[in-house]
């Protein structure tokens, strides 16, 4: 709550000049990790300007580092730095300097620090174009706000709250109960079980005895989006009390992987639903979590009613209730326990039988070179994802870059230090991969 006091007086403008429609929220469950900014869609579309939402200085520029694609990275005075990820391409500032970067190491992926009297940005000034770049499943901008001294993940939609609108509350489509292994028991069951939400109040009623955890599925949803967003808060209650509560904000970058256990990540794995546990597993420590001193576990140690509620509610301050009643009726635990995990599916293993695993640099259109001086190549191997390349003409570096969503690079002489001379020149290409190899290619060109 004092944290979204303070940055209530830190508001910030919008990062695009068209309504804010999102594709997805932050916090929301990633195998490894928390998704850690908001997905702005860009009507389908590259290309759209890029604002910088405040006041800063452009700290930091990378490309092609952690599946980010282009990204853009304004620390901010007030004490935050703001991040702007899957780019087409930077403002000509800050392409001049990144260039200059690029030709100095011989990179074309980079990771770029600048001081703060670089590349000064005004509020609301073009620093880039969005684009599809990296680990992107489509044209979108991904927007991340960090506390510049820590780096601990923020939702930005503190920031720009005015931006959104949103009346949709959220939506709950289905609880998993999780005996306490050889202490706990659900419906006769020592295993864990999934039950649907069929109604905000649920008819059914269950029996359960000793030691029980609960998890959630839920989505959020706004309007003028069909994407499915995850849940800001969550509540449950146990006969009008409290047990559980989560407010997800102010995740450390350390704690990223903890994902895996407040999530039960082996059943996302088989099923690509994220069931939340509403208690607090051993070796949890995520700070936004909160538990009583059972550590949210429910003990049904009295054959009586029990009414179980939950209460999931957006950043926006939609509110739906959830609730199912649990009656307990003490039952002898059986001697042996199943176990208390989801049996996974091991996934097919690509056969690697007969299959070409040397790194290989084939040329594409290298008729039309010497007339339209544009170097494209496909670099074939085992790992063509963890690559790196260099090009030399005459011994001059030449800068290839990344074609998108692709294993290609390419290189337009007429955006390289090399001057057209219209004489053949020597071309030298070299690629290496992170098992060692090494490939090169070398022909004449006419420059």
């Amino acid at each position: 709550m004092l944290l979204t006091l303070l940055l209530s007086a830190v508001l910030y403008a919008s990062p695009v000049h068209f309504e804010v429609l999102l594709a997805g929220n932050f916090g929301e469950p990633r195998p490894n990790h928390f998704h850690g900014g908001l997905d702005i869609k860009t009507q389908q579309e590259e290309g759209k300007a890029i604002y910088s939402i405040g006041d800063g200085y452009v700290s930091r520029v990378t490309v092609n580092l952690d599946g980010m694609g282009n990204a853009i990275y304004v620390r901010h005075p007030e004490g935050y730095t703001s991040v702007y990820a899957h780019l087409q391409r930077f403002a000509p500032m800050i392409e001049a300097k990144l260039r200059k970067w690029q030709y100095e190491h011989h990179s074309t992926d980079a990771d770029v620090t600048f001081a703060a009297t670089d590349c000064p940005v005004a509020k609301g000034q073009v620093i880039a174009l969005s684009g599809d770049t990296g680990a992107s499943m489509g044209p979108h901008l991904h927007l991340e706000i960090h506390r510049t001294d820590n780096w601990n993940m923020l939702d930005p939609l503190e920031f720009i709250p005015e931006l959104v609108q949103d009346t949709v509350k959220p939506v709950a489509h289905s609880f998993m109960a999780y005996p306490q292994g050889s202490e706990g028991m659900f419906c006769g069951k020592t295993t864990p079980q999934r039950f649907e939400f069929t109604n905000h109040e649920m008819e059914d009623e269950f029996t359960a005895w000793g030691k029980v955890g609960f998890g959630i599925y839920a989505d959020d949803y706004m309007q003028g989006s069909a994407n499915t967003c995850g849940i800001r808060h969550t509540c449950l209650l146990v006969d009008g009390v409290e047990v559980f509560s989560s407010d997800v904000n102010n995740i450390s970058m350390a704690d990223n992987k903890q994902v895996n256990i407040w999530g039960d990540v082996d059943y996302f794995m088989k099923h690509q639903q994220w069931f939340l546990k509403s208690y607090l597993e051993p070796g949890n420590t995520l700070s936004f979590l909160k538990a009583d001193k059972n550590r949210g576990i429910v003990h049904f140690d009295q054959e009586r009613t029990y009414r179980i509620r939950y209460l999931l509610q957006d950043f926006f301050g939609n509110v739906a209730e959830y609730a199912f009643i649990v009656r307990g009726v003490q039952n002898d635990m059986p001697a042996e326990q199943m176990a208390d995990s989801v049996e996974m599916e091991t996934p097919p293993q690509e056969e690697d039988l007969g299959k070409d695993l040397t790194l290989r640099i084939i040329p594409l259109n290298q008729r039309q070179w010497n007339e339209e001086h544009v170097l494209l190549f496909d670099i074939k191997g085992p790992l063509t994802g963890a690559i790196s390349f260099e090009g030399f003409v005459d011994d001059q570096f030449i800068l290839f870059d990344h074609v998108k969503k692709s294993s290609r690079i390419i290189c337009d002489l007429r955006q390289t230090p090399v001057v057209a001379t219209g004489l053949e020149r020597r071309l030298l290409v070299k690629v290496h991969d992170a098992t060692g190899q090494e490939a090169q290619f070398e022909a004449p060109i006419v420059y």
